[in-house]
């Protein structure tokens, strides 16, 4: 079996819409291997839905490279949870075009996977993020998908507030308007670049002040209910940022890792006030992207 390891990953960050995404210390492994007359899927947990998955991942691969591959059986095994916005999709799309890459014979090249799995996915922001790993920029322009890619400083974690229950990216993009202000569109460019230029730098500190008010995330806290109180205490507690991950219904503060349990605490508080049980996790972010295990 052809094993590969994927991140999850967070987007948006706040005003970065579809463009911003950092990988997380959390992923799956995705096993693939030629399976009989079907497509097959082995037992998981994790992803209901694989053979569909694995299905379009192997056309679009045949079609793209001009090759026949085989019908796949495909495993999932690892911590992504589903619909919680950290990118399990994507961690699936990846894995199996990376295992259809071994299977044509191809070399492993991450850059050929991206436009594959952005495709399928709808979006680029969790692809590009999970497939190289680090802090991402990534857009469509001709020609394809552009990305520009940047280690996370060690000393920044994600203090991640996981409710029990999911957000489809769906449901969460069908909420958001046609169209919005001049105002929310500048303010959404500017903070989008200061995020990108602190974090290049290296400059976690930076970041403070950049994620809050993110118009999408306006209309997004009616499938988040906790979201403002959660950003509340965890400003009070000393976090850099609060975001949704994704879509939620995670809730991401950014930290310093001397201070990321005095946040998760306050995090934790707010929801337990609310009668809410969420699993929280500190996570470091991930720099090393999708890799073969």
């Amino acid at each position: 079996m052809i094993t590969f390891s994927v991140p999850a990953s967070t987007t948006n960050l706040g005003p970065g819409f579809d463009c911003l995404g950092m990988a997380l210390g959390a992923a799956n492994r995705i096993g693939v291997e030629p399976a009989g007359s079907a497509v097959d899927e082995a037992p998981s947990a994790q992803a209901p839905g694989l053979s569909a998955m694995a299905g379009a991942v192997r056309d679009a691969c045949a079609a793209r490279w001009g090759v026949a591959l085989p019908r796949l059986r495909i495993r999932v095994t690892g911590d992504v949870p589903i619909a919680r916005g950290m990118g399990s999709s994507s961690t699936i799309l990846l894995g199996c075009a990376a295992a259809c890459q071994r299977l044509a014979g191809r070399r492993f090249d991450k850059q050929e996977l991206m436009p594959i799995a952005a495709t399928l996915e709808g979006h680029p922001d969790n692809v590009a993020a999970a497939c190289l790993g680090g802090f991402t920029v990534v857009a469509s322009v001709a020609g394809g998908l552009r990305c520009q890619r940047f280690d996370i400083p060690g000393e920044l974690v994600a203090v991640l507030a996981i409710p029990p229950f999911e957000v489809k990216t769906s449901e969460a993009r069908a909420i958001l308007p046609g169209a919005f202000s001049r105002a929310d569109g500048v303010a959404a460019l500017q903070r989008t670049a200061l995020i990108t230029a602190a974090l290049a730098l290296g400059r976690p500190q930076e970041l403070a002040g950049l994620f809050d008010d993110a118009w999408h995330e306006r209309y997004r806290a009616e499938l988040n209910p906790g979201l403002r109180e959660a950003r509340e205490a965890a400003a009070a507690a000393g976090a850099i940022g609060t975001i949704l991950s994704g879509s939620g219904s995670t809730v991401l503060s950014f930290a310093l890792k001397a201070n990321a349990e005095v946040v998760r605490v306050a995090v934790a508080e707010s929801y337990r006030r609310r009668g809410v049980a969420v699993e929280m996790r500190t996570l470091p972010f991930d720099n090393r992207g999708l890799t073969e295990v």
